[in-house]
């Protein structure tokens, strides 16, 4: 828009300006002249539209006479007569009377007039027409123009006209006339027209437009109708009015309206061209040329014609110089598919099983095809599918669910299929579990267990622990613990990889149910004993995944030391193990990773992660991609990079839409929640935090106690610290910190004591600091920053040596975000004891740390905090004056060394060499007196101080 307003203001100055829109049907075009339409309307130009259509493209400049017919004809008869005196114009409106027909003008325009006068006689009646206010001459759909249109458009873009005149022009690059591309290009190429070439909205663009058009559509509705369209925006409104309509927006039968454009591009096609394209439709994409012969039962020469003919229209399109070709777009080919009748559409569908199954095809070539003409008892029907389903899990979960759903429809009843029923289902569990429909797998297991004979305990054991692994990720944890023990109780052998697996479960579910960890259980022992068993086995996955939950146990309990222990020996291994194996172990990776952002092990949980999720995502586990980012954006924010954090929040959020079971949609809020107040957006934090709690509340398990510990610490850095303590009080109850986890303990009470103090109650403040033990090496560096907040006011000298050792504990175990919180309280309590120089370096320090962390909110409280100290120590102003007396470039090279960078980084940001950056700065160094790059840093924090002061009039 913005491009076109300036074209209508040249013209508006008594320029000539030639635009060209392209892209695909429905991206836009008419839309956009509509826009220029009404722009050049209110400029008080004269505005002639015409629209091309394949009726009209046997009507010689049928184009053109439809842009100006209405405008001339609503003039009087003089005027229309002056402006078409010219008898060159005679043949194209001869039927407007000004002419007579068979007067002698016609005849020898007809017989003898070049072509070439006659566009030039054109060319000048647009320059008429505009007179003095100007002409926006606005086409659509060139791409059916008649052959004369297109060469007396093609002329006017060469030659446009002389006075003010406006021409844009709309069509579908891949259809243009060819004479016309030839020269439309041209002229973008030497400057003649401006091309705007319109392409699919991106997903934030399509969220912004379908808030306005759908606002009670959740975010997984807006994704779904995204997909569908492929980011066409046309597409993607008419899906949506027809899902406001209560329609599902399905791909394979799109709204009645979406349809009828389409059908009708269909409708124009010849006999033999709409079979090719049916059949094409059925085959799916991308789609072979020779198939489709077999297919649609026509011969290979016609199959060829045919896909001329629908790539000349843009219908399909060829995959590079191969004989496969996709549809335009998928829902090109749904509507082309349901065109055909349903026997019609079996018939082929049988045609191209027998066609694959001749050459050979694969099984998940011949799936689509097999599951809709197979019927009940077809045995080789259900070895397809099943086969096809193996291949698929990996790419795509849903279809292979889909698949083997269909094979049990079609598995005959008698007894004797009764193992590849079970066997059946078993992976049809897997394949839900992989797209996260863990209800569906839950169920599914479920009748699988039923199959299972009493005396079968190997196979009980082993379908048992596979649904408390899908009934521990809905968070029915309790449940699940009165399950395993009545399973373990039943007796099998405790060496086998399920018994294994069925006491991890056990042991984790114990921990999730918010029990203080299995060690606390009647059988103390579960863990231990997995560990054992999987060492013995030889299974290295099982053993990782052994200990990682023996260790979940204990760091929850806080049983930190031999936590850690067990933590070194997992993740000494878990790097040792091949990715098939890590990719079978996921839930290992995930207990592994939490133990380690609790042990201040964060760098070792980023790089388990983000390998772990290259393989996750490869192999379409939904549910462990979002558990994994959830873990990721703990343990980025733990290393203090905010924004990292927060973008592993927004995935997992992301990841998360659809899946069921509260605990998993409390994990991904918990994560958002947190990255959200540390990155600034505490308003959001809040509402994320209280999201979390009301999903957590079905449960009541850990993860309820981490939400409302999560919206405390948002509600506190939004600036409501007594909303911060009633929600605390929420988790603690009159139990105190005891009835915190023990892994949110000393997080815990110094989040109060900030609560406390924020409400004028230090002595209450005391009370929480006095609960943490600085001789606790796990809480060393909470305590003494809890304690340092709480002395500021009382002992500030003391304050500060208690900061430091905060600020020194959270470094050494690389938490930046801390150790930049330890360093502004370590600031404040300096001021409080007249230390203002200190103070300001320290503040300086916070305030870079906190800014390379990305945490807006503390970086905002260091800057007030620097503005506050320049109060108190009425800042001199030798250091503005010594800044006054550097050049612009001389200023930017000071700031950028204050931001911390080197000079190779300042050069590359500048785009000088080194050594430019070297002479720059040793004037900056002589300026100001300073022998530095700390100095100069200094000088300019300072500076900014005294500014803030004089911006608040001080």
């Amino acid at each position: 828009m913005k491009l076109l307003s300036r074209a209508v203001t040249d013209v508006g100055r008594g320029h000539s300006r030639t635009i060209e829109v392209i892209g695909e049907p429905g991206i836009g075009k008419t839309r956009l002249l509509l826009e220029l339409r009404r722009d050049t309307a209110a400029s008080r130009m004269t505005v002639l539209t015409g629209r091309g259509g394949e009726p009209g493209r046997e009507v010689p400049f049928s184009l053109f006479t439809e842009a100006v017919d209405d405008y001339l004809a609503g003039l009087a008869q003089a005027e229309r007569a002056r402006l078409l005196a010219d008898p060159l114009l005679a043949p194209a409106f001869e039927h407007l009377g000004c002419v007579a027909p068979g007067s002698p003008e016609r005849a020898a325009c007809a017989e003898d007039v070049e072509r070439r006068r006659l566009f030039n006689s054109v060319r000048e009646l647009l320059t008429r027409i505009a007179g003095g206010h100007g002409l926006a001459l606005l086409l659509d759909d060139v791409h059916w123009a008649d052959p004369d249109s297109a060469d007396l458009l093609g002329h006017l873009v060469r030659h446009p006209p002389a006075g003010p005149v406006l021409l844009a022009v709309a069509h579908r690059p891949k259809q243009a006339v060819a004479r016309l591309a030839a020269t439309l290009s041209s002229a973008a190429r030497y400057g003649l027209l401006q091309v705007l070439h319109l392409g699919p909205l991106t997903p934030t663009a399509a969220d912004e437009l379908l808030e306005a058009l759908t606002p009670a559509v959740g975010q997984a509705g807006r994704a779904a109708l995204y997909r569908a369209s492929g980011g066409n925006p046309f597409y993607l409104e008419v899906l949506a009015d027809a899902r406001r309509g209560g329609r599902p927006a399905e791909a394979e039968g799109p709204c009645p309206r979406l349809t009828a454009m389409l059908h009708a591009e269909l409708t124009a096609l010849r006999p033999q061209t709409l079979a090719a394209a049916q059949a094409a439709a059925v085959l799916g994409e991308p789609f072979d040329v020779c198939l489709v012969a077999e297919v649609a039962g026509l011969g290979t020469a016609e199959v060829f014609a045919a896909m001329d003919e629908l790539a000349c229209r843009d219908l399909v399109r060829q995959l590079g110089s191969s004989s496969r070709f996709v549809f335009r777009h998928p829902v090109v080919r749904h509507v082309t598919y349901r065109a055909i009748g349903a026997g019609g559409r079996i018939a082929a569908h049988t045609r191209a099983v027998e066609a694959l199954r001749a050459r050979g095809g694969s099984a998940v070539a011949m799936a689509p095809h097999v599951e809709r003409t197979a019927g009940v008892g077809d045995t080789d029907a259900t070895r397809v599918l099943a086969d096809a389903a193996g291949d698929a899990l990996d790419r795509d979960p849903a279809v292979a669910a889909q698949w083997l759903q269909t094979a049990l429809r079609l598995l005959p009843d008698p007894p004797e299929f009764r193992l590849r029923r079970r066997e059946l289902l078993l992976r049809l569990a897997e394949a839900h579990a992989r797209g996260g429909q863990l209800v569906e797998s839950e169920a599914a297991l479920v009748r699988a267990i039923e199959m299972v004979d009493e005396d079968d305990r190997d196979t009980r054991t082993r379908l048992v622990a596979q649904r408390a692994g899908i009934t521990r990720l809905l968070g029915r944890h309790a449940q699940t613990v009165s399950c395993v023990d009545d399973e373990l109780s039943g007796g099998q052998r405790a060496d086998s990889a399920d018994a294994v697996a069925l006491r991890l479960e056990r042991t984790v579910n114990a921990v999730l149910a918010g029990t203080g960890a299995c060690r606390v259980e009647p059988e103390p022992v579960w863990a231990e004993q997995a560990v054992s068993a999987a060492l013995r086995l030889g299974d290295r996955g099982l053993h990782v995944s052994a200990l990682a939950a023996a260790a979940l146990a204990e760091v929850v309990a806080g049983g930190f030391d031999a936590a850690a222990e067990l933590v070194a020996q997992a993740g000494g291994r878990v790097d040792r193990l091949a990715d098939v194996d890590v990719a079978v172990h996921l839930d290992g990776v995930v207990w592994l990773s939490w133990c380690e952002v609790h042990l201040g092990e964060s760098t070792a949980a980023v790089r388990h992660l983000e390998h772990a999720l290259v393989l996750a995502r490869s192999s379409g586990r939904s549910v462990d991609t979002t558990r994994l980012l959830v873990v990721l954006a703990a343990a980025q924010l733990d290393l203090g990079a905010v924004p990292a954090s927060a973008e592993a929040a927004e995935a997992a959020v992301e990841a998360g839409i659809g899946l069921p079971g509260t605990e998993l949609r409390t994990m991904t809020l918990y994560a958002h929640c947190r990255a959200l107040a540390h990155r600034g957006a505490t308003s959001a934090a809040v509402e994320a935090g209280l999201a979390a709690t009301r999903a957590a509340e079905p449960g009541r398990g850990l993860w309820w106690s981490l939400a409302w510990l999560a919206l405390a610490e948002a509600r506190l850095l939004h600036g409501d610290p007594q909303g911060a303590v009633t929600a605390v009080r929420a988790v603690v109850g009159d139990g105190g910190l005891a009835a915190v986890p023990p892994i949110a303990r000393a997080e815990v009470a110094e989040l109060v004591v900030r609560a406390e103090l924020a409400l004028g109650r230090p002595e209450a403040a005391w009370g929480w600091a006095e609960r943490l033990d600085p001789a606790e090496p796990h809480r060393a560096g909470f305590a003494a920053l809890a304690r340092a907040q709480v002395l500021t006011g009382s002992d500030p000298t003391a304050a500060a040596l208690h900061g430091a050792q905060a600020e020194s504990a959270f470094t050494a175990a690389g938490r930046r975000l801390l150790a930049g919180r330890a360093r502004l309280v370590t600031a404040s309590a300096l001021l409080a004891a007249g230390k203002q120089a200190k103070a300001a370096a320290e503040l300086f320090r916070a305030e870079q740390l906190l800014r390379e962390c990305g945490a807006a909110a503390l970086v905002e409280r260091a800057v007030a905090e620097q503005r506050r100290l320049a109060k108190a120590t009425q800042a001199p102003p030798e250091p503005r004056a010594g800044l006054a007396t550097l050049t612009a470039r001389e200023r930017q090279v000071a700031d950028l060394v204050t931001s911390g960078r080197t000079n190779r980084q300042i050069a590359q940001r500048l785009g000088v060499s080194d050594k430019t950056v070297e002479a720059h700065l040793a004037r900056v160094f002589a300026k100001l007196g300073v022998g530095s790059r700390a100095a100069v840093a200094s000088v300019v924090a300072r500076s900014r101080t005294a500014i803030g002061l004089l911006s608040e009039g001080a």
